[in-house]
């Protein structure tokens, strides 16, 4: 590649940009970094209205948090509904759901993961 490639942001594609704006923001507490009618952007992530550039493409995403009990109640209190804790070998996670029906993970990384640092 002529030059390094490194990680812009991921989309998630919405129904509805400004109800979905809402739930980023106001449950999850994300700041919009850039806007355009069709298109809300986060720090490495983005929300669009006007349709995948791959039909039928699916993500999940994650967010990262220090402590998934605290973040829990946090979200609870914010209006969302998260899922039920469940500990993997990679740490806590737990979903909340956006707008359009979709997961939306929180995380908290194991101290003590089973991937290893390249």
């Amino acid at each position: 590649m002529a030059t390094h490639a490194r990680f812009g942001f991921a989309v998630a594609n919405v129904k509805d940009v400004q109800k979905a704006k809402r739930f980023y923001t106001e449950v999850l507490g994300l700041k919009v970094q850039r806007e355009a009618p069709a298109f809300v952007q986060f720090e490495s992530f983005a929300i669009a209205s006007d349709g995948p550039i791959t039909p039928g493409a699916s993500t999940e995403l994650y967010w990262l948090v220090d402590d998934a009990e605290a973040a829990r109640t946090e979200l609870s209190n914010r209006g969302a509904v998260p899922g039920p804790i469940d500990t993997k070998p990679f740490g806590k996670l737990f979903s909340v759901t956006d707008p359009d029906g979709e997961p939306r993970w929180i995380l908290e990384l194991a101290a003590a993961r089973p991937s290893k640092p390249a």
